[in-house]
């Protein structure tokens, strides 16, 4: 994340952009944890203040074996009550100090970990603007509404957003089904889609990739974001999890695609609430909270699956009363 880019969140010198990633910031209960990497051979000085005072903590710096960065760290008590409030880390380099406000450095490390490859998803859609001159792409979302109080198509002003989800919702345009996109849009819509947390809960997510294909101009571009380690949620409407060799299965040129980047980020370890001999070491094994996949259609879908949802289903998918 470049300080550039973190100017919405935080402030930012103007002579100095070292690129800044957070990887943790929160807080539980009373215990405050900041973890993050600048990409600067020069150490920096850090501190937390919460309305102007410094409370009890202790700051680490520490270089890594590449020479041009650095991780810091902060620990600090806090009172829960006063969280973020008007609380800032003050980072210092040389001559130069930012100060970086808690609730964007909270917003930061959530979109660090939840966009895995948001970036290169926009730099797709950054080289279609220049090739395109003045004309402005059309990007599908799929499961867009603000269900995590995020509208995601607000981070895409450079698109034409169209906001398709299964529950009517200020902010959607379209309600229906990912099962059945065609039915709602013709072929060769859409330049670009996205789908952010939705594959899981797709009771036949290789349907969602063909229809999606229909749905896609030739050459058009999707940013599919899921989960490959996280806890059961939204039930009874989770299905499956994904690993980066998953999407393999889904995006093929059967279905119309080729796979352009993968990526899982977000590390986490499964521990078992009740410990037995059975599940010794396996805390060792990591999964990832975040899987995703930027692919693009390149030829009609050869293959099809024409199941409608309620002959799988004995349950109805979430209505927006849930």
């Amino acid at each position: 994340m470049w300080w550039g880019k973190v100017a919405r969140r935080a402030v930012a010198p103007a002579n100095a952009k070292p690129k800044v990633t957070v990887f943790t910031c929160t807080l539980f209960y009373s215990y405050f944890r900041l973890h993050a990497r600048i990409e600067t051979a020069s150490p920096p000085s850090i501190r937390l203040l919460i309305d102007g005072a410094a409370p009890m903590q202790q700051a680490e710096c520490r270089r890594l074996e590449d020479g041009i960065a650095h991780e810091i760290f902060i620990d600090a008590l806090i009172d829960p009550d006063r969280f973020p409030g008007n609380g800032y880390v003050e980072l210092t380099l040389g001559n130069t100090t930012a100060n970086f406000t808690l609730d964007r450095l909270l917003e930061a490390a959530k979109f660090e970990n939840f966009s895995s490859l948001f970036d290169p998803f926009k730099a797709e859609i950054a080289g279609w603007i220049a090739a395109h001159g003045p004309a402005r792409p059309n990007l599908l979302d799929i499961g867009g509404r603000a269900r995590s109080g995020v509208q995601l198509s607000e981070h895409f002003p450079e698109c034409d957003v169209t906001t398709f989800d299964i529950v009517p919702d200020p902010g959607v345009h379209v309600v229906g089904d990912a099962h059945e996109l065609s039915r709602h849009f013709p072929p060769a819509t859409f330049d670009f889609a996205q789908s952010i947390s939705v594959f899981e809960h797709l009771v036949m997510p290789w349907q969602a990739a063909v229809e999606l294909s229909r749905v896609l101009k030739p050459g058009g571009v999707a940013h599919i974001f899921t989960h490959q380690t996280t806890g059961m949620h939204d039930m009874p409407w989770d299905f499956f999890r994904f690993s980066d060799a998953s999407f393999t299965g889904l995006f093929n040129r059967y279905t119309g695609f080729e796979i352009l980047r993968t990526q899982m980020s977000n590390s986490m370890h499964i521990v078992p609430r009740a410990w037995s001999e059975h599940y010794r070491d396996n805390e060792a094994a990591v999964g990832f909270d975040c899987s995703a996949a930027i692919v693009r259609k390149i030829g009609d879908a050869t293959v099809s699956w024409d199941v409608p949802v309620s002959d799988i289903l004995t349950t109805a998918y979430p209505r927006a009363s849930n």
